[in-house]
């Protein structure tokens, strides 16, 4: 079956670039690729000669400078890559990207079935689903998807978030009708039977049993989101109690409902010939049909708190330490960009606020990190911190209280604020140095609301925040009643 904008798909948008492709990071598991070129047969003079060359040029991408390399001044600010999109008759979108540079191929399917899409009760079906989508479909038997990959030299993996559950393989680009194949399989026809729940749902709280008796912080950081996030929607876990009394039902009414090619996103990143892809698509997605209208993601509902929430916890034989979290609701324009650079301010590299603080000015502290969460409507600064006593918990959260104050009285230095930019560019771009950081980054893009369109001034926008931009943001937002903290020490 041959596409055709004719035949009802909506117009392809494109997407290029002001710039020029920069130089790439690769890693050795590049060089392992090539041989994908000769496969089981005996490799051709010619196989030999594209084999030898790609080893060559890895080779020397490797050993010379990437992306963390450029200096802040001629780093790009805009997207370092081209793709198109358009829309198939059934509603899946379609994300295209041809990068030519090794014979690889990464294909990512990301469906609007997360977390938030679980009703009261449901806690754990999203997480089950993602699970369920290996054990079979109509032409492939239970976890074969696995096996076809793995044996073509590929990798693969899954992942389930607030907003959707997102599949991806990355294999040689001759097996790019491999994988199409096996993502149209079991999003057209995936085997739900009662046995494959009950074995996956019991594998899923065996292993949560297991962390949970090994971990003696896991279940701390389950507390932590469920009072960052009191909206239950937003802040239940993973695995929640419900899950070991899921019925048959409502697992099947939940895939209906959300794994459907109207709330999916395709996208195809590597070296593709973009016509022959296009007809690949057409080939295999086309004829499922689309399920029923989808409707949109419930926005959180926080309830303000009057002052800053403080709770404790036992750990077994654990230290002593404490979460502390920030969250930000509801978010104004230019707040996201602000946000992303106060985190490399404060704990991103050993020069941030907080590990010099914590770690080497006031010795506090044994360990520190932080970490950004954006998820639909809501965002949220998480701090995890390691200290010998229940003193030096004390200590180290009014350490990090008094570098927020510092951030709202006294603006970043232009220095600081340089090195937290150049931090930022060096892992934005290095996340989209391998196909599959760059089908991830466009999936991801392609459900957060914002537009695809808007990612060549996604970058530019982030680095042109201001030190005054900074400290009005502190100040809104860093007050006692967006705060969070769970302590907890040794039983």
């Amino acid at each position: 079956m041959s596409f055709s904008l004719s035949a009802g798909a909506s117009p392809q948008r494109r997407f290029r670039p002001k710039i020029a492709h920069p130089r790439r990071v690769f890693n050795d598991r590049a060089l392992c690729y090539c041989k994908s070129l000769c496969g089981s047969k005996s490799p051709t003079a010619d196989m030999v000669n594209k084999a030898g060359a790609l080893v060559s040029l890895a080779l020397i991408l490797l050993g010379g400078p990437g992306l963390a390399a450029q200096d802040e001044a001629g780093a790009p600010e805009s997207l370092p890559f081209s793709f198109e999109t358009y829309m198939l008759r059934n509603g899946l979108r379609i994300i295209l990207s041809e990068d030519p540079r090794l014979p690889l191929v990464t294909v990512a399917v990301g469906y609007g079935a997360g977390t938030l899409r679980e009703k009261p009760g449901q806690e754990g079906l999203a997480f089950l689903l993602e699970n369920l989508m290996f054990q079979g479909s109509e032409n492939v038997p239970p976890l074969q998807h696995v096996a076809y990959v793995q044996k073509v030299g590929g990798e693969l993996n899954a992942t389930t978030s607030a907003d959707k559950a997102l599949f991806y393989e990355t294999l040689p680009s001759n097996q790019l009708s491999l994988a199409l194949w096996l993502e149209s399989d079991r999003m057209k026809s995936l085997a739900i039977t009662p046995l494959a729940i009950e074995q996956t749902r019991d594998d899923l709280l065996r292993e949560h049993r297991e962390r949970v008796a090994t971990d003696p912080y896991f279940e701390t950081f389950i507390q932590f989101e469920e009072l960052l996030f009191p909206d239950p929607s937003y802040g239940h876990p993973m695995i929640g109690p419900g899950m070991d009394d899921l019925s048959e039902a409502e697992i099947l009414a939940f895939h209906r409902a959300h794994y459907v090619p109207n709330n999916a996103v395709l996208c195809i990143v590597g070296n593709i010939d973009v016509a022959r892809t296009r007809g690949l698509v057409a080939r295999y997605f086309e004829s499922i049909a689309p399920g029923p209208d989808v409707p949109p993601l419930p926005g959180p509902e926080f309830t303000r708190e009057s002052d800053a929430v403080v709770r404790s916890a036992q750990v077994s034989g654990g230290s002593a330490g404490f979460h502390m979290g920030f969250r930000f609701f509801p978010l104004q324009p230019g707040d996201r960009e602000c946000l992303r650079i106060l985190a490399y301010v404060l704990f991103e590299g050993e020069t941030s606020r907080l590990k010099h603080r914590l770690l080497r000015r006031d010795l506090t502290a044994r360990y520190v990190t932080g970490s950004l969460d954006e998820r639909p409507g809501v965002s949220a600064l998480k701090i995890f911190c390691f200290a010998t006593n229940a003193i030096m918990v004390a200590r180290s959260e009014r350490a990090i209280l008094s570098e927020i104050d510092r951030l709202k009285a006294n603006e970043v230095s232009p220095d600081e604020l340089r090195r937290a930019r150049r931090r930022f560019r060096k892992d934005y771009l290095d996340r989209l140095a391998t196909n599959l950081g760059k089908a991830r980054f466009l999936v991801e893009a392609a459900f957060a609301g914002t537009g695809l369109d808007a990612l060549d001034r996604d970058l530019g926008t982030v680095l042109a925040v201001t030190p005054q931009n900074l400290a009005a943001f502190a100040s809104k937002y860093f007050v006692p009643q967006n705060r969070v903290v769970l302590e907890f020490g040794p039983r």
